[in-house]
């Protein structure tokens, strides 16, 4: 090949995208792209000017196609060809967004960034950054977050991130942060953080922390946190923390905490506390406190405390709903349709079986003489009881 005609096609491999050259030779580059390239001083260092399919150092390129491996710098206009393969060791720069296979180092993109294995380190999309396996390090996007494997390090979206593997670390985005797996570390997000796996650290959101396992570390969400596993920690919530399973450390929710296993520790409520298990610790709600298998500790309600057993101290505005009843309760109207061991202070206190005391305007003990067994005032038998309450009967409370 003559020397100007050689010199014009490497001109032209800097200027056209190698689909444009494929057009003068189609059976030659049907299988794979061309690889022209001006490079100085020597082929596959220095300073590269087309489609270099291996080199180290400063390296320009219109659009990249059958990438191999680049060590050093690397600038292109348009994005690259299909497929995406290769990778990019150091910074990789693109108008439209870098693209390779797997992308080491810092890669910027004005447009977005696409990675089909993984990108790590720092990656910048204008737009968006995708890749079809990790990412890892610092990664940013002005709009989305894609990733079909982990999300590990920082990482900051516009509107929403979105990985079907893990997240780890700091994940930050303006809509929604959303993993097929787990979540570790801090996750906020503008409308909801949501997990499939267990979520652990912290999390903030606009409206919603979902998971479909366990709710560890302290969450805060303007509308609920609701978990098909376990809540531990601090948890915060416009109206509800819902769990399929218990609840352990400190829940504050402005209408309800719902839980179909125990509730324990510090759980405050506007409307109500409702739970299949026990409750224990200090139980604040706002209208009712219901604990199917027992409460204890201290447990207050506006209007009522409805459980099989309650022990501690019971306070209910209106009305103590129970099967057995020990410690102290102070109610409008003290139900114990079984055992009362301690002290009732309210309006009406009734007692299947009193061993202890009853103060209020009317007092009765089913187990006293038949003289005694209403009273004003106080009531009181001081006989201990013989055994425990036997468990009653769903829906006989």
């Amino acid at each position: 090949m003559r020397p100007a005609l050689r010199a014009l096609l490497v001109a032209l491999a800097f200027v056209m995208p190698p689909s444009a050259l494929a057009a003068q030779d189609s059976t030659e580059r049907a299988a794979e792209p061309g690889h022209w390239s001006l490079d100085v001083p020597a082929r596959g260092y220095g300073l590269s000017f087309g489609n270099s399919a291996r080199f180290s150092g400063l390296r320009f390129n219109i659009q990249d196609a059958g990438l191999d491996r680049i060590n050093g710098v690397n600038i292109t206009i348009w994005k690259s060809g299909k497929p995406v393969t290769g990778t990019v060791n150091g910074l990789a720069v693109g108008i439209v967004g870098p693209a390779a296979a797997e992308l080491n180092g810092v890669s910027v993109g004005l447009v977005g960034v696409i990675a089909e294995a993984r990108a790590r380190w720092v990656t910048v999309g204008g737009l968006g950054v995708v890749s079809q396996g990790a990412l890892d390090g610092l990664t940013l996007a002005g709009l989305g977050l894609v990733s079909q494997g982990p999300m590990r390090g920082i990482a900051l979206a516009g509107l929403g991130a979105v990985s079907q593997g893990e997240m780890s670390g700091v994940i930050v985005a303006a809509l929604g942060a959303v993993s097929q797996g787990g979540m570790s570390g801090l996750g906020v997000a503008g409308l909801g953080v949501v997990a499939q796996g267990s979520m652990t650290g912290i999390l903030a959101s606009g409206l919603g922390t979902v998971t479909q396992g366990d709710l560890r570390g302290a969450s805060l969400s303007g509308l609920a946190s609701v978990a098909q596993g376990t809540v531990t920690g601090i948890h915060a919530a416009g109206l509800a923390v819902v769990t399929q399973g218990g609840v352990t450390g400190v829940t504050v929710s402005g209408l309800a905490t719902v839980a179909q296993g125990s509730v324990a520790g510090l759980n405050v409520s506007g409307l109500a506390v409702v739970t299949q298990g026990r409750v224990r610790g200090i139980t604040v709600g706002g209208l009712a406190v219901v604990g199917e298998a027992g409460v204890s500790g201290l447990t207050a309600a506006l209007y009522k405390v409805e459980t099989r057993r309650a022990a501690g101290i019971t306070v209910a505005g209106l009305y103590l709903k129970t099967s057995a009843m020990s410690g102290m309760s102070v109610s409008a109207y003290n139900r114990v349709r079984g055992v009362q061991t301690g002290i009732s202070i309210g309006l009406l206190n009734y007692a299947r079986e009193l061993h202890g005391f009853q103060v209020g305007l009317l007092n009765i003990a089913r187990n006293n003489a038949s003289s005694f067994r209403v009273l004003p005032i106080l009531n009181a038998h001081l006989g201990r009881a013989a055994a425990a309450a036997p468990e009653p009967a769903p829906g006989t409370r």
